[in-house]
C-alpha cells in the first residue's frame, strides 16, 4: 500500500479558495463595519455622554449641596448666638423682676409689722390704762371699807386683809 500524498498540494492551499476566503472576509469584515461599529460607537458615544451629564450633573448637585451645608451652619451658628443672646436677656429681665418683687415683698413686709408694732402698742396702752383703772377701783374700794369701817388700826388691818382675800378670790375666778 503506497499511498502517495502530494505534501505541498496540502500544505499550500489553492489559490482560488484563498482568494475566494480573503475575498468573503473582506466582505464580512466591511458589513461589519458600516452594520455594526458604528451603529456601536455611536451608542457608546451617547452612552458615555449621559454618564458624563450624570456625572456633571452630580458635580454640580454636590457643590449645591456642600453650599447649602456651609450655610446651613451659619444659620445654626447665628441661631445659636440668638438663642444665647435671647437666654441671657431673659436672664437678665428675671434677675430685675425677681429684684423689684423681693423690694416688693419686703416693702410689703415692713409695713405689716410696722401696723402690727402699731396694734400693739395700741392694745398695751389699753391693756394699761384698763390696769391703773383698775388699780384705782381696787384702791377706791380699799379707801370706802376703811373708812367706813373707822375701827382701830387692828380693825384696819382685818379689813385689809378681807379685801385683798375677796379681791383674791375675785379675780381667780
Amino acid at each position: 500500500m503506497n499511498i502517495e500524498v502530494d505534501v505541498a498540494a496540502q500544505l499550500f492551499p489553492n489559490p482560488f479558495t484563498m482568494a475566494f476566503t480573503l475575498l468573503v472576509t473582506g466582505v464580512l469584515f466591511f458589513c461589519i463595519y458600516k452594520l455594526v461599529w458604528d451603529p456601536a460607537r455611536k451608542i457608546i458615544a451617547k452612552r458615555q455622554a449621559y454618564y458624563d451629564e450624570q456625572v456633571s450633573g452630580a458635580d454640580m448637585l454636590n457643590e449645591q449641596a456642600k453650599a447649602n451645608l456651609d450655610r446651613s451652619k451659619e444659620a445654626i451658628y447665628e441661631a445659636d448666638e440668638l438663642a444665647q443672646k435671647i437666654k441671657d436677656d431673659a436672664k437678665k429681665e428675671a434677675k430685675l423682676y425677681k429684684e423689684d418683687v423681693m423690694a416688693s415683698a419686703h416693702k410689703q413686709a415692713d409695713e405689716l409689722v410696722d401696723k402690727a408694732k402699731e396694734r400693739m402698742d395700741k392694745e398695751r396702752r389699753e391693756l394699761l390704762a384698763d390696769i391703773n383703772e383698775q388699780i384705782v377701783d381696787v384702791a377706791m374700794a380699799a379707801s370706802e371699807k376703811l373708812i367706813s369701817s373707822k375701827d382701830v388700826a387692828s380693825q384696819d388691818k382685818e379689813a385689809i386683809e378681807r379685801f385683798i382675800k375677796e379681791y383674791e378670790d375675785g379675780s381667780d375666778r
